[in-house]
């Protein structure tokens, strides 16, 4: 046990030092002498804790993009996928799962460019569409509370993009590169369903270079090495612990 904490020191230790490189150097990493074991086992869960988030979104993302067309709540990049029906007691991809609304979910990549994302008119419905970064922090929620229930377009934007919006599009910036929106749209059960899969459908997802241009499908590339069955939460709470700061290393640097 003893030599684990030493290695997760170490790893926790690279990983810190990689975070703060925007900053300057770390005290970590000016430092000449050695730490103890438990000084090592203490940075390793306190490192830990920061990337818990940060990793489990990415596992996450993978999964639930890792196709070729959407099916349920998994869909390729920029493109919406939406439940038909009430979620099933056995759905794991999200922790807890509520039942009064029908999902939508969508992932946006902005590592390009921005992400336009169209709502349509709900007619006075409630719904919501919390946009989450890759440390699960909510940026921006267009809904019935915040924004209304009319028609909007929103251009989601990542970090230190200048160019041009299109007119009557609404700005969000994005604090990372990658975005996951969790939409929810309230339907009173089975015999509402109708009304609220015709909202889905008009959800959309467009490049800042192609709006107001035809829609055109997302093909989504699917890589077999990503684990389709596990659950992230598992995913990530059996990682071990070289893996897991590995992973938060190379994240981190996008």
């Amino acid at each position: 046990m003893m030599g684990l904490s030493t290695h997760i020191g170490s790893l926790a230790l690279a990983a810190l030092f990689g975070a703060a490189l925007v900053a300057g150097p770390s005290p970590a990493a000016r430092a000449a002498e050695p730490i103890s074991e438990q000084d090592a086992h203490s940075i390793g869960v306190t490192a830990y804790l920061y990337f818990y988030s940060l990793v489990t979104m990415d596992v996450t993302r993978r999964q639930l993009t890792n196709v070729a067309k959407p099916e349920g709540l998994f869909t390729p990049m920029n493109s919406f996928a939406s439940l038909g029906a009430f979620p099933t007691a056995d759905m794991k991809v999200v922790v807890r799962p509520n039942f009064d609304t029908l999902y939508s979910s969508a992932w946006l990549d902005l590592t390009k460019e921005p992400m336009i994302v169209s709502v349509p008119d709900t007619p006075g419905r409630y719904y919501l569409l919390p946009m989450l970064d890759m440390w699960t922090d909510v940026f921006a929620s267009p809904g019935w509370r915040t924004t209304g229930t009319q028609a909007s377009d929103y251009a989601v934007v990542p970090p230190g993009w200048s160019g041009a919006i299109p007119a009557n599009v609404v700005r969000v910036d994005a604090p990372t590169p990658y975005v996951w929106i969790i939409g929810r749209t309230k339907t009173d059960g089975p015999a509402d369903y109708d009304a609220v899969h015709k909202i889905q459908a008009g959800l959309k997802v467009t490049p800042v270079s192609r709006f107001g241009q035809a829609v055109e499908p997302v093909v989504g590339n699917v890589d077999p090495g990503v684990d389709m069955k596990t659950p992230p939460k598992i995913q990530v709470d059996t990682m071990p612990a070289g893996k897991f700061f590995a992973y938060a290393v190379e994240i981190l640097k996008l």
